[in-house]
C-alpha cells in the first residue's frame, strides 16, 4: 500500500471566521428591522385603506394632488373646525323677512379658525362664539336670512345646501371673517373622546376652578328631551391630566362658576385642549406606537367629515412637528372693552340672547384675523 503525504492542511483564517459572524449578525438584524417596519405601517396602512373603502373620492386626491402640496393664500392656510354632537339633535330657530322658522338637527357646539403661515411657520387659532348674529347667504329657492351661527351648519344639511352643512359654514365663516376658508373639518365629539382615550388622555393646565352643576348628561333609560339630565362637575386649578370624557366635560361646559360660565371662557379652553391633544398626538411614545396610530385612525375616521386631501397628511404632518406652543396666536372674538362683540339689547332679537361685531360691521374683526400673527406671542404659563 503506498500512502501519499497530503501534508498539513492549511488552517482557516481567523479573519473569514469574524466575516461570517458579522454577515449574519447583520442578516439578523436587517430581517428584525424589516419585520418591525412592517409591523408599524400594517396598523396604519390597514386603518388608511378602510378609510378610503368607506369613501373611495378620498383616493383621488393622491391622483389629483401627487406632490401633496397644502392649498394657501400667501402661504396662509386656514381650517376651519366644527365640533357637534351627534346625539343631540334638538330644535333651533331662525328668522326670514318677519317669520320664525323652527328645525331639528345639530348644532355647532364650537366653531374655530386654525391658520397656518407656512412662511413662518407660526400658527394662529380664532374662536367664534356661537350666539354671533350673522347673514346667511341665498340659494336655489331659499331666500338670505339672519340667524345665530351654531344654526348655520345644520341648515346646510337639512335643507339642501350644496355640499352640505360643512360647505354653508365655510361660506359665512368667510363672509365674516375676510379670509378665505381652504379647509373644513366637523368633528364629531364622541369621537373625539374616543381619540383622546387612544392617546392615553391630554395634559391641560386649568387656570380657574370652577363646578358646573347643570352640564348635559345623556341617560338611555330617561328621555331627556322631556326631562331636563344634568350632572355636576368640577376642575381643581392647576395641570391636569384628563382623559376623554374629563377632556370634552372641560371644553364643553357652558355654566361653570368663578367665571367660566361664558362662551369666551369656554372658546379658551377648547383651544387649550386642541393644543393639548396636538402635542400628544405629535409626541415620540405615540408616534411609534402602531395599536395607538390604528386607534386613531379609526377614531378620527368615525368622528371627522373634512375635504383636506389624503396626499397632503405628511406634508401637514411635517410642518405640525415644527410648531411650538410658545408661538401660537390665540383670539376669542368677546365683549371686553377691547373685544370685537357687543351685546345689543334681546328685545330687538325676539329676547335671544345674540352677539354683534362693534361698530356695527365685521371690519374691525376683518382686520383683527388678518393680522393675527402680529400679534405678541403669549406669556409662558
Amino acid at each position: 500500500m503506498q500512502y501519499v503525504d497530503l501534508g498539513v492542511l492549511p488552517r482557516k483564517k481567523e479573519g473569514s471566521k469574524k466575516k461570517k459572524v458579522f454577515k449574519w449578525s447583520a442578516l439578523a438584524v436587517l430581517t428584525f428591522i424589516v419585520l418591525y417596519a412592517g409591523y408599524l405601517l400594517y396598523f396604519p396602512t390597514a386603518a388608511l385603506l378602510r378609510e378610503i373603502f368607506k369613501n373611495p373620492s378620498s383616493a383621488l386626491s393622491l391622483v389629483k394632488n401627487p406632490e401633496g402640496t397644502i392649498k394657501s393664500d400667501n402661504g396662509r392656510t386656514n381650517f376651519l373646525l366644527l365640533g357637534i354632537d351627534k346625539r343631540e339633535n334638538i330644535p333651533y330657530s331662525y328668522k326670514v323677512g318677519e317669520q320664525q322658522v323652527v328645525k331639528n338637527g345639530f348644532l355647532t357646539d364650537s366653531m374655530m379658525l386654525v391658520s397656518i403661515d407656512q412662511n413662518s411657520q407660526a400658527v394662529a387659532t380664532i374662536s367664534l362664539p356661537r350666539d354671533t348674529w350673522v347673514q346667511v347667504p341665498a340659494w336655489a329657492e331659499h331666500p338670505t336670512f339672519f340667524s345665530k351661527i351654531n344654526a348655520v351648519y345644520s341648515y346646510g344639511e337639512t335643507e339642501g345646501y350644496p355640499g352640505g352643512g360643512n360647505e354653508l359654514a365655510r361660506s359665512v365663516a368667510s363672509q365674516i371673517m375676510g379670509v378665505p376658508v381652504h379647509y373644513v373639518l366637523r368633528i364629531d365629539f364622541a369621537g373625539f373622546k374616543k381619540a383622546v382615550d387612544s392617546l392615553g388622555g391630554v395634559d391641560v393646565v386649568v387656570e380657574t376652578a370652577f363646578d358646573d352643576y347643570n352640564y348635559p348628561a345623556f341617560d338611555k333609560n330617561v328621555d331627556c328631551y322631556k326631562v331636563t339630565c344634568t350632572k355636576h362637575i368640577h376642575f381643581d386649578k392647576g395641570r391636569q391630566h384628563m382623559d376623554g370624557e374629563k377632556a370634552l366635560q372641560f371644553a364643553r361646559s357652558r355654566q361653570g362658576t368663578n367665571g367660566e360660565g361664558s362662551d369666551f371662557a369656554r372658546a379658551r379652553r377648547q383651544q387649550k385642549v386642541i393644543l393639548a391633544a396636538k402635542d400628544k398626538a405629535l409626541s415620540v411614545y405615540n408616534v411609534f406606537d402602531p395599536g395607538k396610530i390604528n386607534d386613531l385612525f379609526s377614531s378620527f375616521g368615525e368622528a371627522v367629515a373634512t375635504d383636506l386631501d389624503l396626499a397632503a397628511l405628511p406634508k401637514l404632518y411635517s410642518f405640525s412637528k415644527e410648531i411650538q406652543d410658545s408661538s401660537i396666536k390665540t383670539l376669542v372674538l368677546d365683549t371686553t372693552e377691547k373685544g370685537l362683540l357687543y351685546h345689543p339689547p334681546a328685545e330687538k332679537y325676539g329676547g335671544a340672547y345674540v352677539l354683534l361685531p362693534a361698530g356695527g360691521n365685521w371690519s374691525k374683526v376683518q382686520e383683527a384675523v388678518k393680522g393675527i400673527f402680529a400679534l405678541p406671542a403669549p406669556s409662558p404659563q
